[in-house]
């Protein structure tokens, strides 16, 4: 007898391109038909609102048309356009900067990032990060269009960077990895905060404590697939179909209705990267 599909939620942080690589074909097709059929489903119930999504976000400045070409255009799916800090785009910059302001300003590309600091892999200077990031800030803000930032080990520059930018557009810290004062500055920024599967693991004490204080308004939810999956899958490529066991972990966590805290996710989600809908 063949397993049921798992019930899909708004994943607001996938790389499904790297889940192909990682998981297979298969896997991949499993997910996107299962979010297709979340749609139909909402569609032919009239509510459209509470459909599932998944956001895509980039790392390279010249992946968005390959990634729209293997998953194609589908309602529930939107691509970002990001460069995330690497050996090659902190070497010459220049170049991939300019091929990104090419990217994001095509209709596809409903946000910039990821983009950031990330001073644990350390493949540039912090001025080299800091200038990078700040270009793609300065782009976002151009377009108009939301922002998601990589922040990891890296939290005061990253504050820093995003005060005297001002951005003046939604920006999404993704798989937040600090601690509660440091939630408490974005906060204070008007960022949203988003949450990954490692939420979930016994040590990770700081992301909970953190989690319990972002207003329901400000809170996504997220899998990095196809890292970081959760509690109990831990040590598995990671999909949007696990994004369930950090829903459920959440609402324990917060205290709140599961359907409640779901819904807000996803109210969040469609009005950060789909506001054409």
């Amino acid at each position: 007898m063949e397993a049921a599909e798992p019930r899909t939620r708004t994943d607001s942080h996938a790389h499904l391109s790297m889940v192909l690589e990682r998981a297979g074909k298969g896997t991949l097709d499993r997910i996107l038909s299962a979010y297709d059929r979340a749609w139909r489903e909402a569609e032919s119930r009239g509510r459209l609102g509470e459909a599932p999504r998944v956001v895509d976000p980039g790392t390279r400045a010249d992946d968005l048309p390959e990634r729209v070409r293997t998953l194609g255009r589908r309602p529930w799916l939107r691509f970002s356009a990001g460069i995330w800090p690497g050996p090659e785009a902190l070497r010459l910059p220049g170049p991939h900067i300019a091929a990104l302001e090419a990217a994001a300003a095509f209709p596809d590309c409903a946000a910039v990032g990821e983009g950031g600091l990330d001073y644990h892999w350390m493949h540039g200077t912090r001025e080299a990060q800091r200038l990078l990031f700040e270009a793609q800030i300065d782009l976002a803000r151009r377009l108009g269009k939301p922002l998601i930032v990589h922040s990891r080990e890296a939290h005061q520059d990253t504050v820093e960077v995003l005060r005297a930018a001002r951005p003046g557009i939604p920006v999404v810290i993704h798989c937040f990895g600090y601690d509660a004062p440091a939630v408490r500055d974005y906060l204070e920024l008007g960022c949203h905060v988003s949450f990954a599967g490692n939420l979930t693991y016994p040590a990770a004490r700081n992301l909970r404590e953190a989690c319990v204080l972002v207003p329901r308004d400000r809170l996504l939810l997220e899998t990095d697939s196809p890292y970081m999956a959760p509690v109990p899958e831990r040590g598995r490529p990671c999909t949007p179909l696990l994004v369930g066991h950090t829903y459920a972990f959440a609402a324990d966590l917060r205290g709140e209705d599961p359907g409640d805290l779901e819904r807000a996710v996803t109210e969040n989600a469609v009005r950060i990267f789909f506001g054409n809908q």
